[in-house]
């Protein structure tokens, strides 16, 4: 199973990586699938990302260790901040 995560950036320990995929997801053993709880997490996880180096490097570690973010590119900012803005057009020279 693969998933891609091109759009995130991925931490793990003290590092902060560009996720490319995640590759193999391990469930907590014993689960009963047909009354488990609406939201389970997975044990492990193992994803593809790149390193500083621009190697592709895989990650196998337990899934509470690893925190995805999504990467946001300045212009989407910029249209999130211009759509929230209020003009002031109590000033006097505004008026005249």
């Amino acid at each position: 199973m693969e998933v891609d995560l091109s759009r995130f950036k991925v931490v793990h320990g003290d590092k902060i990586l560009n996720a490319v995929a995640v590759v193999n997801i391990k469930m907590t053993d014993g689960i009963d699938w047909e009354n488990r709880a609406t939201i389970v997490k997975p044990k492990m996880i193992d994803i593809l990302a790149i390193n500083e180096d621009g190697n592709l490097v895989s990650i196998m570690d337990e899934a509470w260790r690893f925190q995805f973010l999504p990467i946001v590119h300045k212009r989407e900012i910029y249209k999130q901040n211009t759509n929230n803005i209020k003009f002031n057009t109590s000033h006097k020279s505004l008026r005249e």
